[in-house]
This record gives C-alpha cells, sequence and structure tokens, in this order.
C-alpha cells in the first residue's frame, strides 16, 4: 500500500527529471517546497539518484553546449575551457603577489584590541597595590 509520502516522493521524482535537476523549478512543478525536495532526497534513495542523475544530465548538457561553441571557433568558450580543462598543459592564469621590486612581503602581526578590554587592563594597572 503506498503511502502520501511514497506518492509525494514519486511526484518529486517525476518534477526532478522533467525539470532538468532545477530544483526550485521542480518544486513549483510538484507543488512543494525546496526543502521539502531537499528532505526528500535525504529520506528516500530513489529521490536522491533522480536529483543527482537530473544534474549530471544538465552538466553533460552545458558541456554538450561549450564543445559546439568551441567547435564554431567561438573564442571565448575556447578561452574558458583551456583556462579549466588545460591546466596540466600550461593553459592557467597565476597571479603573484610580492613586495616591492619582487621582494617578498613582509608579514606583521595585528593585534585589534576593544575598548572596553584596554580600559580593564588600565583600571587593572592603576589599582592601589599593582605593580
Amino acid at each position: 500500500m503506498s503511502t502520501k509520502r511514497d506518492n509525494t516522493a514519486e511526484r518529486i521524482i517525476a518534477a526532478v527529471k522533467e525539470s532538468k535537476g532545477l530544483l526550485t523549478l521542480a518544486a513549483k512543478r510538484a507543488g512543494v517546497s525546496y526543502w521539502t525536495i531537499w528532505k526528500y532526497s535525504k529520506d528516500y534513495p530513489t529521490v536522491a539518484k533522480a536529483v543527482e542523475e537530473s544534474k549530471e544530465g544538465l552538466l553533460d548538457l552545458a558541456e554538450a553546449k561549450l564543445y559546439q561553441e568551441i567547435n564554431n571557433s567561438n573564442m571565448t568558450a575556447i578561452i574558458f575551457f583551456l583556462k579549466t580543462k588545460g591546466k596540466s598543459r600550461g593553459y592557467i592564469e597565476r597571479q603573484e603577489v610580492t613586495g616591492k621590486d619582487g621582494e617578498q612581503i613582509e608579514a606583521k602581526p595585528v593585534f585589534i584590541v576593544a575598548d572596553k578590554e584596554v580600559q580593564k587592563t588600565q583600571e587593572l594597572l592603576l589599582k592601589p597595590g599593582v605593580n
């Protein structure tokens, strides 16, 4: 016998698949909140699997579109791909931070003391009998 929660889980799974893993849209389609989908994905392995598969499918779609743009000689797509996937071949932006004329930066510790702390310390030091 199927329960209301089971029916809701089935409704969520269908909505997640229809929305390609966009959970806010899936929640609207299923008539539940985003947090309900999140909770069901923790309680129902079938919901978690649907969410994961749908998100992976959306990622695959985005990668396919990126590859199409690369094939169309879209320079922005090419640069993005090389910066993210071509790191092992040296396609990486790197920033080096140095001091003046390339010297090392000297790090100095900074202490921030609240006014109340300063006041307490002063009061202790000014108390008679405290050296």
